[in-house]
C-alpha cells in the first residue's frame, strides 16, 4: 500500500502502515465494529484523521513551531510525525470494543512497538505516543499533536445527511451544521 501525499511518498509512514502488526490490529479494529457502524475505524478513517491533522497545523501557519517546539530535524519529518499519530490514533480500537480497555492507552502502547521498526527516533516515538494517547484523554496539559490530532478525529466526524445523525450516540437532538464548528 503506498501513502500517496501528492507526488512524495512518506517513506516511513508508508514503513508503518506495511508492518504486520499494525495490519492485524487495523483488521481487528475493522471485525470489532458493531452496528451501527457510525463511526468505522478502518484505515480510511485513520488516513483522513491524518490529513486533517496536517492541514489544521498548516492553515494555522504552525508547522515551523511545531518543528521547533518538538525538536523535529525538518519540516519532512514533522509531517511524517502527524500522519503517524493520525494513522495510529485509534489502533487499538478494538479491544476497548472486545475487553473495555482504553483504546488511546492501549494504542499508544502498540505505537511504541511499532514505531521503532518505521525508523522513527525516540523523540519523535515520544510525541507521536503522547498524542495518540492524549487524542481521547484531554487534559489541560495536551501537546501541541495531541490537541490537534484531537481536533482532528472530531472534524472527520462530519456527516452531511441529517438522517445518519439521528443514529449516532452523543448528538441526538442537535442541530449540526459547518458554521457550528470552531477552529
Amino acid at each position: 500500500m503506498h501513502l500517496l501525499i501528492g507526488v512524495n511518498i512518506l517513506k516511513r509512514a508508508e514503513r508503518l502502515i506495511n508492518d504486520p502488526l499494525y495490519a492485524e490490529n487495523m483488521e481487528l479494529n475493522v471485525r470489532s465494529e458493531v452496528e451501527p457502524k457510525s463511526y468505522q475505524h478502518d484505515f480510511r478513517h485513520h488516513l483522513d484523521v491524518a490529513r486533517i491533522t496536517y492541514i489544521l497545523i498548516l492553515e494555522n501557519n504552525d508547522l515551523n513551531y511545531f518543528v521547533k517546539e518538538s525538536g523535529l530535524s525538518s519540516k519532512l519529518a514533522a509531517k511524517e510525525v502527524i500522519y503517524a499519530a493520525g494513522l495510529l490514533h485509534d489502533i487499538g480500537k478494538w479491544k476497548e470494543y472486545t475487553e473495555g480497555i482504553d483504546h488511546a492507552l492501549y494504542g499508544s502502547r502498540l505505537a511504541r512497538e511499532i514505531l521503532p521498526r518505521a525508523f522513527y527516533n525516540p523523540r519523535e516515538v515520544d510525541i507521536i505516543c503522547r498524542a495518540v494517547y492524549e487524542h481521547s484523554n484531554i487534559s489541560r496539559d495536551m501537546s501541541f499533536l495531541g490537541e490537534k490530532l484531537h481536533r482532528a478525529d472530531n472534524l472527520s466526524r462530519v456527516y452531511p445527511e441529517k438522517e445518519y445523525f439521528k443514529e449516532l450516540s452523543g448528538i441526538k437532538n442537535k442541530e449540526i451544521n459547518i458554521s457550528s464548528f470552531e477552529y
